[in-house]
C-alpha cells in the first residue's frame, strides 16, 4: 500500500514539475513593451513626444502571419508619423491618416521585414500636442493584434507622461 501511495505522489510530483518547466519556458514568448520619450517641441512649438514600442512573436515568427498595429492616445494629441524597423535598420517614416476628432489609428506591419529571425520587432508613432488640454496627465496605448494559423493573438500595452513635462521640455 505504501510503494502505491508513494508512486502516485512521485507522479503527481513529476507532472507539476514538467508543467512549470514549460511554462516558464513559454512565458516571454510574446509580449509587447510601450514607452514615451519627449522629444522636445517642432517649429510650431508643439510638444513632440515618440510612443516607441518593442515586441516580440517568439515562435509565431516561423509560421505565416499578418500583424496589424494600432495606437489610441489622449485628447490633444495629434499622431503625425510612425516608423518601423525593418531588416534591422529604422526606414522611411510613414504618415498616419488624419483621424477627424478620433483618439485611435491603425497601421500596418510588414510580418516578413519588420521582424528578426527571433521573432522580434521594433518601432514608433510620433504625436504632436495640438491643443493642449488642462489635465495634469497623458497616455498612450499600443495594441498589435497578431493572427497566425487562423489564431488571433491581440498584445496590448500603454504609457503615460506629466503633460508639464511634455510641454516645459
Amino acid at each position: 500500500m505504501g510503494f502505491v501511495i508513494i508512486g502516485i505522489v512521485l507522479v503527481i510530483f513529476i507532472f507539476t514539475v514538467t508543467l512549470v518547466v514549460i511554462r516558464n519556458h513559454s512565458n516571454g514568448d510574446i509580449k509587447l513593451e510601450v514607452t514615451a520619450v519627449c522629444e522636445g517641441k517642432n517649429e510650431l512649438d508643439q510638444a513632440i513626444m515618440k510612443i516607441y514600442f518593442t515586441f516580440s512573436i517568439g515562435k509565431l515568427a516561423h509560421r505565416k502571419k499578418e500583424i496589424m498595429g494600432s495606437i489610441d492616445w489622449s485628447k490633444g494629441w495629434m499622431p503625425v508619423c510612425y516608423n518601423l524597423k525593418e531588416y534591422g535598420a529604422y526606414q522611411d517614416e510613414r504618415l498616419l491618416p488624419v483621424t477627424n476628432d478620433k483618439t485611435y489609428t491603425t497601421f500596418e506591419i510588414n510580418a516578413t521585414n519588420a521582424i528578426d529571425p527571433l521573432g522580434q520587432g521594433e518601432g514608433y508613432v510620433v504625436l504632436v500636442l495640438e491643443d493642449p488640454i488642462s489635465t495634469d496627465k497623458s497616455r498612450a496605448g499600443v495594441i498589435l493584434v497578431v493572427t497566425a494559423n487562423m489564431v488571433t493573438y491581440q498584445l496590448s500595452d500603454s504609457t503615460s507622461w506629466n503633460n508639464d513635462f511634455a510641454i516645459n521640455h
